[in-house]
């Protein structure tokens, strides 16, 4: 205990300044993908896309409001895990290594998609067991309040599950071989994920389910029905364990083709009204 505090004060300054570069780097991957997204899709773009609207409603300017409330203390949480698992990189517990080919470049590669597969599963389990298991169902209904959801909605937590979240950063830090790099890029890219999935707006191909490598994504519309009907469809980035498990939503591949064709039809129109016929 006394060499683990008198580390801790040696890097106190170090400390608070990755805390300040973690909060700017949580706080811009939030900028980009929630208000970014919602100003381009639902404020620049709304217009011109109403035929790919997912659900027949839209969010409401107070559940936006609460989920920016929510959003910033899910942040808040983050940055304090993130902040606890740098100590520990820095006290040499994790796994986790600072020179980005340390175990070469095709493990920097491999480690990504490790990484990228374990997340899958983590978020399919305990997503599912916050539905399933009622000591945890009525924290997770607080992110079901968006209905339908928004992009403000992807970090609305309520604290517990913002914690679940953040220990999927520590259980990978200290199981998988990771350079640090990548702690950062997934995040990046998760966020990235999450808008899609909290947008109301479908962009996939329409033939996804024949489609011979897409069929295996997952769609906003899979996530919007999951808050529309508040269970089934528990996956994040593939459609693999819900379909494994049986946990897809029955009508779901017949809402993702009936938005699909009201794309089309609105393209066919356009296109008409282009030739004047």
């Amino acid at each position: 205990m006394p060499r683990l505090i008198s580390i801790l004060m040696l890097t106190i300054p170090t400390i608070l300044t990755f805390m300040a570069l973690l909060s700017l780097f949580l706080v811009l991957n939030n900028i980009i993908f929630a208000y970014g997204a919602y100003w381009f899709f639902y404020k620049f773009l709304g217009p011109t896309i109403s035929h790919r609207q997912i659900l027949e409603t839209k969010p409401t300017l107070a559940q936006i409001n609460k989920e920016k409330r929510r959003t910033f203390l899910t942040l808040f949480i983050f940055l304090l895990m993130g902040t606890g698992l740098y100590i520990c990189y820095r006290l040499d517990i994790t796994k986790t290594y600072y020179v980005w080919d340390q175990r070469g470049k095709w493990y920097f590669f491999l480690s990504f998609f490790l990484m990228h597969q374990f997340h899958d599963l983590y978020f399919y389990a305990t997503h599912r067991l916050m539905h399933e298991w009622k000591p945890l169902r009525r924290f997770h209904f607080a992110h079901h309040e968006s209905s339908p959801p928004s992009p403000f909605a992807a970090l609305s937590f309520h604290p517990v599950e913002a914690f679940i979240q953040g220990l999927f950063w520590y259980i990978t830090a200290f199981l998988i071989p990771m350079p640090a790099f990548w702690l950062f890029g997934f995040y990046t890219f998760m966020s990235y994920i999450n808008m899609w999935g909290h947008n109301a707006y479908e962009f996939w191909h329409k033939d996804l389910f024949t489609h011979p490598f897409l069929w295996i994504l997952n769609t906003p519309t899979h996530h919007n029905l999951h808050h529309k009907y508040h269970k089934f469809n528990y996956g994040i980035y593939y459609n693999i364990w819900d379909k494994i498990c049986g946990t897809n939503h029955p009508e779901y591949e017949n809402h993702y083709r009936a938005v699909k064709m009201k794309s089309e039809i609105s393209k066919t129109s356009r296109i008409f009204k282009t030739m004047k016929l």
